[in-house]
């Protein structure tokens, strides 16, 4: 009994040891005492760090404080000055997708540019050209260049508007020639017309004055060709009848007109806003398919958008 008292006196003399704090005891476990060592540890280095510091504070307020670079020292944070702009700004275009839509009058001019005489039996008021296109301009000389070269595909429309009740088709008096004719077996012509659909392809070059790195933004001016291939070439006239129905007549045909042809085409616009000038290198009709040599030209205005 006496020894297993020992033994268990023994043990709890390992486990506990009192210390005195204010005049009383507290028991502190082998893992406690590990645990303090290691915060009594940790708070010396603390106090070092701020005992060095507060010399440092000291020997830089005082007479050795020149030894100490102010340039490196003296920068607060209001000081400094974060420019992230650059991480905003928007990378030069090299090339950009183009819509535009254009519509004006239509004429047939000699070589001359003067008006045909044909144009006295069309009414320039209903004789308009309309054209859709689809694109890409393209800097040449870099992205700051205010060069550019625009190409793409185009839908156009043209339509001469005839008055004096007259058409056109292939005279029997002219050897089969391409002519105004009378419209017969009609007791009133309300209206005639012709239309010439085209597929177009531009090749155009700008001199863009927008900011750098950016387009259609300012003036531009522009120089260059649009080849075209015709597709639709139909007459349609409109009246009554000599009972006084309504009668309408249509016939497509190409009329000896030229199946490809191509245009010089000159372009002045500002921002969105373009007015285009075109005329066509080659004869609109065959060689001796028609009664004179003319051109066909049209100025429109319209719009491109990127």
């Amino acid at each position: 009994m006496k020894t297993c008292f020992l033994f268990s006196t023994l043990a709890l003399s390992t486990l506990i040891a009192a210390q005195e704090s204010s005049g009383e005891a507290r028991f502190v476990l082998p893992q406690q005492a590990t645990f303090t060592d290691t915060v009594y540890t940790e708070t010396e280095a603390t106090e070092e760090v701020l005992s060095w510091n507060d010399d440092f504070s000291a020997a830089y307020s005082g007479p050795d404080s020149a030894q100490y670079p102010t340039e490196q020292y003296d920068t607060t944070f209001e000081e400094l000055d974060f420019d992230v702009s650059g991480f905003f700004d928007e990378t030069p275009k090299t090339k950009v997708g183009v819509f535009g839509f254009h519509l004006g009058p239509n004429s047939l001019v000699l070589s001359d540019r003067s008006m045909a005489s044909a144009m006295d039996n069309i009414n320039a008021s209903l004789s308009w050209e309309t054209r859709f296109f689809f694109g890409q301009k393209r800097r040449v000389g870099g992205a700051k260049s205010p060069v550019q070269f625009e190409t793409g595909l185009g839908i156009g429309a043209g339509v001469l508007s005839f008055k004096n009740g007259l058409t056109i088709d292939k005279d029997p008096m002219m050897f089969g020639a391409a002519n105004l004719v009378p419209i017969s077996g009609l007791s009133n012509v309300r209206r005639s017309k012709w239309n010439i659909n085209t597929f177009d392809v531009p090749a155009i070059l700008h001199l863009d004055f927008s900011p750098k790195g950016s387009f259609d933004k300012g003036l531009n001016v522009g120089l260059g060709f649009m080849g075209r291939i015709r597709y639709l070439s139909r007459a349609t006239y409109y009246g009554a009848d000599m009972d006084g129905d309504f009668y309408t007549e249509s016939r497509t045909n190409s009329f000896h007109t030229r199946l490809l042809s191509y245009a010089l085409v000159g372009q002045l616009g500002y921002k969105k806003l373009k007015i285009t000038g075109k005329l066509e290198q080659l004869p609109f009709f065959k060689d001796n398919y028609f009664q004179e040599q003319v051109y066909l030209g049209s100025i429109t205005v319209g719009f491109s958008l990127n």
